[in-house]
């Protein structure tokens, strides 16, 4: 049921009777899903490239904006459908052709685990003199870890707690910023460059987007007939507040402290008040990257899961999702040890390759469910192994992916490779908008003759479906999602 602690559903769907939770838990959820020091270093990724405050905050905004309106349109699937986000995508890539994005969703959470172990535990670091980095990073992994495991109820729960105190300790920090530091002065001369801005756009942008495949992870508990246009407004706006607040608060410090890393940076504004204050906000800084971590162990775990299960039913049990959560999550803690104390600089890095995997995906799917099958899917038949009436390998949605990510590689740009159009550009990264473009009218192209109808009537004799207003079921004992 929904009111135990103990999750025993991964992958699977959630019925109706066992939805809960309202539109301000969820709030609460996404504000707190970008609330934490990671979230100022990608926001001041354009100021340490060269440009100046007045764009950079330009940037963010714009950025964070584009990127959200992809995620938040993921998380008006959850309630429709009830599964978790990325078990969805085998409507257009097929039951195993999934395992393609589903591997890609699962290595983005664990590579985000990695880096919100160090900053967590880099947090303490800051203000516990003598410590090891190792040893703290353990602390944060195992404590995630046992979040993760017991479930969503648990996360839940971590993060509307967390939440209260992350936005007294940011509202501490922004007066802070700007009794302490010469703000005005770090706008006063405003000079546009497109390379820095358009870094810091991607940047912005990017790790909106990451947030993508676990949205209807969390959205699924919610009720059925909840408005997909509250959940999705409730997703932009938690996350967009968030990333948009710390990602100024980031870009402000690498101007003030150049040569601090941004968990210094934070701690010696929060000393300008008190030593015992930054204390205060490094231990708040733990907390929330712990639950940070704890998420995508969670997701990623569940995105491992269902591309296993494409290959080999198994029904979902707590203890398999724990075995899951266990054996992924010890790899991302150890593979946090071996990472050097500055790893967070290779951070822009990571963000580039998400975008490079992920655009094309939410291309497709957004484009199939919005425009495509219109939300009209058969649950009963995204949870069957054997294909069901979406097959094996979704031939369109594959198709598009490949030609999206491969028209994107001459305008990749990071600090490994340039591509020859990004080159010719001085160096911008144009990627995602052309993996955006070409995923999602190659889709539509390739669906052209998509046969409405005869699907229509196949999705109606599902047992579990999205048609509002199914009809009868053969069987009294069988329902649909959204009929009874």
């Amino acid at each position: 049921m929904a009111n135990q602690l103990l999750e025993d559903r991964s992958f699977d769907y959630v019925p109706p009777d066992e939805r809960t939770g309202s539109l301000w838990s969820q709030t609460q959820l996404w504000f707190m899903i970008n609330a934490s020091f990671l979230t100022a270093f990608t926001g001041a990724l354009g100021s340490l490239a060269g440009l100046d405050l007045t764009w950079s905050v330009v940037a963010i905004v714009l950025g964070s904006v584009f990127g959200t309106f992809f995620q938040a349109f993921h998380g008006a699937q959850g309630p429709r459908m009830g599964l978790p986000q990325m078990i969805q995508s085998r409507a257009q890539f097929g039951t195993r052709g999934a395992v393609l994005p589903l591997a890609a969703a699962a290595l983005v959470q664990f590579g985000f685990a990695i880096f919100y172990v160090q900053t967590g535990a880099s947090s303490i670091k800051e203000v516990s003199a003598g410590s090891s980095l190792g040893l703290m990073q353990l602390g944060v992994g195992i404590a995630a870890l046992v979040v993760a495991t017991v479930g969503y109820q648990l996360v839940m729960r971590a993060e509307k707690t967390v939440s209260y105190l992350m936005v007294a300790a940011l509202i501490f920090l922004t007066v802070c910023t700007f009794v302490y530091l010469p703000v005005s002065n770090y706008f006063a001369n405003a000079e546009f460059r497109l390379t820095p801005f358009l870094l810091q756009f991607g940047a912005s942008a990017t790790f909106q987007i990451a947030v993508a495949p676990v949205v209807s992870d969390y959205t699924r508990y919610l009720p059925e007939r909840i408005s997909g246009a509250k959940v999705s407004a409730t997703v932009f706006g938690g996350t967009l507040l968030s990333a948009i607040w710390i990602e100024i608060l980031g870009a402000i410090l690498a101007i003030a402290y150049p040569g601090a890393s941004t968990v210094s940076a934070f701690g010696l504004l929060a000393r300008n008040a008190s030593s015992g204050l930054e204390v205060i906000v490094m231990v708040v800084s733990l907390i929330t990257c712990l639950n940070a971590v704890a998420v995508a162990f969670y997701s990623g775990s569940v995105a491992f899961l269902t591309a296993v299960e494409g290959f080999r039913r198994f029904r979902s049990t707590f203890r398999i999702r724990a075995q899951a959560i266990l054996a992924l999550g010890s790899i991302a803690i150890v593979a946090s040890l071996f990472l050097p104390e500055n790893a967070l600089n290779s951070f822009s890095v990571f963000l580039a390759i998400l975008v490079y995997f992920l655009i094309p995906w939410t291309a497709v799917n957004l484009t199939d469910y919005y425009v495509v099958r219109r939300g009209i899917l058969s649950i009963t038949d995204i949870l069957k192994t054997d294909g069901g009436i979406y097959g094996f390998w979704g031939r369109s949605g594959l198709i598009s992916y490949a030609a999206g990510f491969l028209a994107m590689i001459p305008f990749f740009s990071t600090t490994v490779w340039v591509g020859p159009a990004a080159k010719a550009m001085g160096g911008a990264d144009f990627s995602f908008a052309v993996g955006l473009l070409v995923s999602a009218g190659l889709y539509l192209l390739l669906t052209r003759n998509f046969d409405r109808q005869a699907e229509y009537e196949l999705v109606a004799a599902a047992p579990i479906n999205t048609i509002e207003e199914a009809p009868v079921a053969p069987s009294p004992a069988v329902s649909t999602i959204g009929g009874r």
